[in-house]
């Protein structure tokens, strides 16, 4: 039974402090963005979903095993005498660095951003592929 009250507790607490915040400016998030990162055999492929996002501040290196994406999401503009109600959406710069288990090949690499989702193909690295070695028979 205590488990239950501390909980309701908590919930009461939490809707306390949203109508303690609402209507304020939103408090400043977390910068950190959502990605997915799948391996396949000679390149990964790294979707991130990022709505809003002003392309012309997108920012996409490489660094030997390193990925660095930056850039800012647009900032919404309020009418004249509008304050926000709830804002959930991320505003403002972010930056991720992602460290790969292989070296990349940063002159093959790709990158598209449409419908708000973010796709790179990074391509490994020539000396981070299997090699197949042929055995000389003596």
């Amino acid at each position: 039974m205590f488990g239950l009250q501390f909980i309701n507790e908590m919930e009461a607490i939490q809707r306390q402090m949203d109508q303690v915040f609402c209507g304020m400016n939103p408090v400043e998030r977390s910068k950190d963005i959502a990605i997915n990162v799948a391996e396949e055999e000679k390149s990964y492929k790294v979707r991130a979903v990022l709505p809003g996002l002003d392309v012309e501040k997108l920012d996409i290196s490489i660094l030997g095993q390193k990925l660095k994406i930056s850039g800012e999401f647009i900032q919404d503009e309020l009418p004249e005498g509008a304050r926000w109600y709830r804002q959930e959406r991320q505003q403002g710069a972010f930056e991720k660095v992602l460290r790969m288990s292989n070296h990349l090949n940063s002159e093959k690499v790709e990158a598209e951003y449409r419908n708000g989702i973010l796709e790179i193909i990074l391509p490994k690295a020539e000396s981070a592929l299997p090699k197949k070695i042929a055995v000389n028979i003596a």
